[in-house]
C-alpha cells in the first residue's frame, strides 16, 4: 500500500473516531455530524481508489480467496442461527408427556388467550427478601409463559416494590411475597392464587364488557347474603359471585311478585317459609319466558315449591342422605357426592376428579312423568355406600341403600311455551353457605352454576389437573426379573471387571 493511501485510510479512521466521540458526548443529531461522515466516506472511498491495483492484487490471491470463502461459510451459518432463533421465539412450540397433561393449558383457558385483540398486561409486584418471593416469580413465571405460548399478546411485567413505591401504591400492593395483577383496556383484576384456573377466570373478567345480574329471593327466611358473621349465611356466596363480574341483588317475592326483567337468573337458597300460589305462579311464568332458575332446598322444607317440580316430574323425596365413611357406618359428617354427570357443563369438569362434593344431609330426588320438550340431568349422586334416613338421627335397621340423585339439570321448553328454560335443583343449600362454600369442589360448583344459568360458558371453572402417579405392582414373576436385572446382572459385570483388572495387571 502506498503512503498517501495509508494517510486516507488514517484521514478516514479519524473522522469515524471523531464522529463517534462527538455522538456520544453530546446525544442526539447535530447538523455538523454530516460533514464528519462526508470527510470519512471521502477519505475511504480516495483511499481504495488511489490503491486499487494493490486491493485488486490481493484479492487475486489463493490464501485471500480461502478467507472469504471461509467468511462466507461463517457468516451463512451466524445468519441461519439468527434465523432459526427468531424462529423459535416466534413459533416455539412444546410438548407435555406427562399422563395426566399437567403442563398443558386447557382447551378453555387456550381459546380465552387466543380471543384477546389487544396487550394484555400481566404484572408481578414482590419485595426483594422476603421470605419465599424467588420461588413464587418462578412459579408465576413458568405458568405465564405457557399463555405467552398460546398468545403474542400476554406481557409478563415484574416490578420491585421499593423500586417502584408510587406504582405500588396505585395498585394497593402490601404484600411483599408476591402479588399479580391482569390488565386489559382500562379494566384490572388481582389474583389471589398462581394456577391456571385463577389466572384464566382473571383474563375472563378483564375482557368482559358486560355484567349479569342473579337475584336473591328473600321474604321466606332464606339465608341472608349480608351474613358474613355466621356459617349460615350467604355473603362468601354473594362475594363469589360478584368477583366474578356478576352484579347481586335481592328481591322480595311477597310483596313485589313480578320478577324484574334483568334477572339473568334467579336464586331460591334455603327457604324456610311456604310460598303463596301466586309466587309459585310467577316462577312459573318467568320459567315459560325462558327464565334460569336455581332452587337449594332442604329436607322437609319444599316449602310449597314440590308443586313446581311436580310439573316437570320431579318428586322431591323428602329423606336424608347420609354416607358410610369407609366401612366405618353412618357417622356424623358432610354427605359426600361423588358421580358427577358427565354431560352437563356444570359437573364434567369433576369427571375425572377424586374430589367431592360435600353436602349436609341432603334429600334426593326421582325423576317419573318428565313433560316432552324436557329434559332431567342427574347432576350428582351418591355412590352405593349411602342410605336414606327419614329423619335426621341415624338409625338402626334397614334403610333404602343408594345411590341416590341430589342435584338435577332441567332444561327444555315449560309445556306450553316455545322458549327454553332450565333450572338446576338440589336437595341441599348449606353447600352454598359460609361454612362449606370452600370446601372440597362446592366453590367450583357454585361458580359453574351461576356461569351455566347466565350463558356464560366461558366462567365454567376449570379443575386444576392433578398429577397421576404410575403404581408398579410386583408379582412373584415380575419380582424374580427384578432381582434379575437389577442386582445379579450388575453385580456379576462388577466381578467380572474386577477379575479381569486383576488378572491384566499380573499379567
Amino acid at each position: 500500500m502506498s503512503k498517501l493511501g495509508k494517510v486516507l485510510f488514517s484521514l478516514a479512521t479519524l473522522s469515524l473516531m471523531a464522529f463517534i466521540s462527538v455522538r456520544f458526548l453530546l446525544g442526539g443529531w447535530m447538523p455538523f455530524y454530516t460533514v464528519l461522515l462526508g470527510f470519512f466516506a471521502l477519505f475511504l472511498v480516495a483511499g481504495f481508489a488511489f490503491d486499487r491495483k494493490f486491493f485488486a492484487e490481493i484479492l487475486n490471491m489463493k490464501t485471500t480467496k480461502h478467507g472469504m470463502n471461509m467468511g462466507a461459510m461463517v457468516f451463512l451459518i451466524i445468519a441461519l442461527l439468527v434465523v432459526v432463533n427468531y424462529i423459535s421465539i416466534k413459533r416455539n412450540k412444546t410438548w407435555d408427556f406427562s399422563q395426566a397433561q399437567t403442563n398443558t393449558l386447557s382447551d378453555q383457558s387456550v381459546k380465552i388467550v387466543q380471543g384477546l385483540k389487544s396487550d394484555l398486561r400481566v404484572l408481578f409486584f414482590y419485595k426483594e427478601g422476603t421470605q419465599g418471593v424467588d420461588e413464587n416469580r418462578k412459579a408465576f413465571r413458568e405458568l405465564l409463559k405457557k399463555y405467552q405460548d398460546k398468545s403474542r399478546f400476554i406481557r409478563l411485567e415484574f416490578f420491585e416494590i421499593n423500586q417502584h413505591p408510587k406504582l405500588a401504591e396505585d395498585y394497593a400492593v402490601t404484600k411483599g411475597g408476591g402479588l399479580a395483577f391482569v390488565e386489559y383496556e382500562g379494566r384490572k383484576n388481582r389474583l389471589e392464587r398462581v394456577d391456571e384456573q385463577e389466572v384464566t377466570q382473571a383474563i375472563i373478567k378483564v375482557t368482559r364488557t358486560q355484567s349479569k345480574t342473579a337475584y336473591f329471593i328473600t321474604g321466606h327466611g332464606e339465608a341472608d347474603i349480608e351474613d358474613n358473621q355466621d356459617g349460615s349465611g350467604l355473603n362468601a356466596m354473594k362475594l363469589l359471585i360478584e368477583n366474578n363480574s356478576f352484579k347481586v341483588k335481592t328481591w322480595n317475592l311477597p310483596t313485589t311478585p313480578q320478577l324484574p326483567a334483568d334477572a339473568d337468573a334467579v336464586l331460591i337458597v334455603g327457604p324456610n317459609q311456604k310460598f303463596a300460589d301466586y309466587e309459585i305462579k310467577e316462577l312459573e311464568n318467568y320459567l315459560k319466558r325462558g327464565g334460569s332458575l336455581l332452587l337449594a332446598l332442604e329436607s322437609g322444607k319444599t316449602v310449597g315449591l314440590e308443586i313446581l317440580l311436580q310439573k316437570l316430574g320431579i318428586k322431591a323425596e323428602n329423606n336424608y342422605i347420609k354416607s358410610n365413611f369407609m366401612g366405618m357406618g353412618f357417622i356424623d359428617g358432610p354427605t359426600l357426592g361423588n358421580i358427577f354427570s358427565s354431560n352437563s357443563s356444570i359437573t364434567k369438569v369433576f369427571s375425572n376428579q377424586k374430589d367431592v362434593i360435600r353436602l349436609n344431609w341432603p334429600m334426593s330426588f326421582k325423576t317419573e312423568k318428565v313433560p316432552n320438550g324436557v329434559i332431567v340431568d342427574p347432576l350428582i349422586k351418591t355412590d352405593q355406600n349411602s342410605a336414606a334416613f327419614t329423619s335426621p338421627q341415624v338409625s338402626v335397621g334397614n334403610h333404602p341403600q343408594g345411590p341416590f340423585e341430589l342435584a338435577l339439570d332441567v332444561i327444555g321448553q315449560w309445556p306450553g311455551s316455545d322458549q327454553k328454560f332450565q333450572m338446576l335443583v338440589f336437595g341441599d343449600s348449606e353447600f352454598l353457605r359460609n361454612e362449606l362454600l370452600f370446601q372440597s369442589l362446592n366453590r367450583d360448583l357454585a361458580l359453574n352454576s351461576i356461569s351455566q344459568l347466565t350463558h356464560e360458558a366461558d366462567l365454567i371453572s376449570i379443575v386444576p389437573r392433578a398429577i397421576q402417579k404410575t403404581e408398579l405392582q410386583m408379582t412373584t414373576a415380575k419380582l424374580g426379573t427384578f432381582y434379575i436385572s437389577m442386582i445379579l446382572i450388575p453385580l456379576s459385570l462388577l466381578i467380572s471387571a474386577v477379575v479381569f483388572f486383576v488378572r491384566r495387571r499380573r499379567a
